[in-house]
């Protein structure tokens, strides 16, 4: 079982020299867009809420 630990620890060693890690200004710029598409996302459902929420205030009363 211990065998079957370490070989798995050593193949996931060797898999993580293999990845392509970002640099930091990659990284930092990836953030960025993603914040910019949450903020969006969150403003563009607030609207139709909003919107929502007024149509069926006049539909009931």
């Amino acid at each position: 079982m211990f065998k079957r630990f370490r070989k798995f620890i050593s193949d996931v060693k060797a898999e993580f020299k293999k990845v392509t890690w970002p640099t930091r200004e990659q990284t930092l710029k990836q953030t960025g867009v993603v914040l910019v598409i949450v903020a969006l996302t969150g403003i563009f459902l607030g609207m139709v809420d909003f919107g929502l929420s007024g149509l069926v205030k006049m539909i009931i009363g």
